[in-house]
């Protein structure tokens, strides 16, 4: 049996030109069936033809495996039916497969997908393999949807794994292995833990694991940087759904990194402000480690909009956990949500004023996203205030909601404008990228110059308008670009 694993070739352009990064659960999927048949992952954002690589591949394999966010999922469906075309059966898995599978099910999406591996892949992947080689009846498989007829059958849910039952990816099985950086260094992914105990209203991540947190060992974790340095890596990125959840723990990777001689590599992650903020000694640690970028969800400068999101106090240890990673020389960006149900326009300003006062590097102005089958989701319904169901659009960064007193398009124009307004010459003054990553920071200012120069001739000339630039970039999908 021969299998073909597929990343989704839809990513958000403005955040591609920083980082690209290669999916790390599909080769771990690979590395739970790699015993059972000859199994390959394709990165398919990393090319330009994604179609063609699909038709010119299929036909070499039994089973094509598809994985997708709700803003992935409708490309996923025409990858889909060129995997049918060729002759080869369809399992799609991830978020969305996962929590919208009962819909999937009783849809005409029916006729492009075979199977559903709902919530944690490995285990119900293997048994999926194991099961089509050798003939056997699916309905013992926990975790997994298929098709039967003209309905699919739902299995009962599987139960989390243990860490120790993971096996290490597989990075051999991939078929692309250039085009994937962090700034302009190749970079792979490495994960410490699975879930999140937290229960925040936006978010899908619950849906998926429940509220658990599982902890890999330390020496596995320092197994995996090496074996993703042996492929090329040179940075790391740790995509734990909250890393800092254990501050503790992080701390001792940072000593097993530097124990073991890999602080020459590049290593960023996503964290919670009040984990960061809440060690300073933790800090230092990762710096001293050879962490240089992190991702901090301080989420919005309102109290009432944090209380919204069921995030508590994280504004109050957003300064603070600037100021450790800075004081670290390391790269900050923010996640900042705008587009909540009372905000006016001033409320989403002052998310703008914050990352200003906080000297945020690379603020992220998200637009609350009414993401499927997530609290969140509920509440805006029953407001009446989500504007748009077309999941193609829910990448944390188009207007699909109004608020009480802005319409979707005004959300949108406003969190353009902020981006627009952001990257001026203060930001240019204390930023630390151009200092950490200095060509690729003179690469992407010697692309723009140009694109800024015309946009301010062509505003000056009354030629085009704000509006007018505005709704290119909204066409084009690149929302954080702006002209300042």
């Amino acid at each position: 049996m021969r299998v073909l694993l597929l990343a989704s070739p839809v990513v958000q352009p403005d955040f591609d030109r920083i980082a690209r990064i290669p999916d790390l659960g599909l080769v771990s999927l690979a590395a739970a069936i790699d015993d059972l048949c000859d199994v390959h992952v394709a990165d398919l954002h990393g090319i330009k033809d994604p179609d063609e690589f699909v038709r010119r591949h299929a036909n070499r394999y039994d089973l094509i495996g598809l994985t997708a966010m709700s803003f992935q999922y409708a490309r996923a469906l025409e990858l889909a039916r060129i995997a049918k075309d060729a002759g080869a059966e369809v399992v799609i898995g991830g978020y969305h497969p996962t929590l919208f599978y009962r819909e999937i099910g009783s849809s005409s999406d029916l006729m492009l997908i075979d199977y559903i591996v709902r919530g944690e892949g490995e285990r119900t992947f293997r048994e999926l393999v194991q099961a089509l080689i050798r003939g056997s009846q699916l309905d013992d498989v926990p975790g997994l949807s298929y098709r039967f007829g003209s309905e699919m059958k739902h299995n009962p849910p599987r139960a989390l794994l243990n860490p120790e039952e993971i096996e290490m990816p597989n990075r051999d099985a991939r078929l692309i292995r250039d085009g994937f950086y962090a700034f302009d260094v190749p970079v792979d992914s490495v994960e410490t833990s699975r879930g999140c105990t937290q229960g925040c209203k936006f978010c899908s991540i619950n849906s998926m694991y429940g509220r658990s947190f599982r902890k890999f060992e330390i020496k596995r974790v320092i197994e995996d940087i090496q074996d993703a340095e042996e492929h090329g890596a040179g940075s790391i990125f740790f995509p734990d759904d909250n890393i800092t959840l254990d501050v503790k723990r992080l701390e001792a990777i940072c000593d097993a990194i530097i124990d073991a001689g890999l602080t020459h590599l590049r290593y960023k992650t996503q964290a919670s402000a009040s984990g960061i903020a809440s060690s300073e000694r933790l800090v230092k640690k990762m710096g001293e480690a050879g962490f240089d970028g992190v991702f901090l969800g301080v989420e919005s400068a309102s109290k009432r909009n944090l209380q919204f999101f069921g995030k508590g106090r994280m504004s109050d240890h957003a300064e603070r956990a600037v100021r450790y990673l800075h004081d670290n020389d390391i790269i900050v960006s923010t996640g900042l949500i705008g587009g909540n149900p009372d905000d006016t326009a001033e409320d989403m300003w002052a998310n703008f004023h914050l990352a200003r006062q906080l000297k945020v590097d690379f603020p992220i102005f998200y637009i609350n996203t009414p993401y499927p089958k997530t609290p969140m989701r509920e509440e805006l319904e029953r407001m009446g205030l989500i504007t748009n169901n077309d999941f193609r659009f829910y990448d944390g960064l188009h207007a699909n909601v109004r608020t009480k007193h802005l319409s979707a398009e005004e959300v949108q124009y406003i969190t353009w404008e902020m981006n627009a307004r952001y990257y001026n010459w203060e930001w240019f003054k204390y930023n630390k990228v151009k200092r950490l990553y200095p060509r690729w920071f003179a690469r992407e200012a010697l692309r723009l110059a140009p694109i800024y120069a015309k946009r301010k001739l062509e505003l000056l000339l009354r030629i085009k308008s704000r509006r007018d630039m505005f709704r290119e970039d909204l066409a084009r999908g690149e929302l954080c670009k702006g002209v300042a």
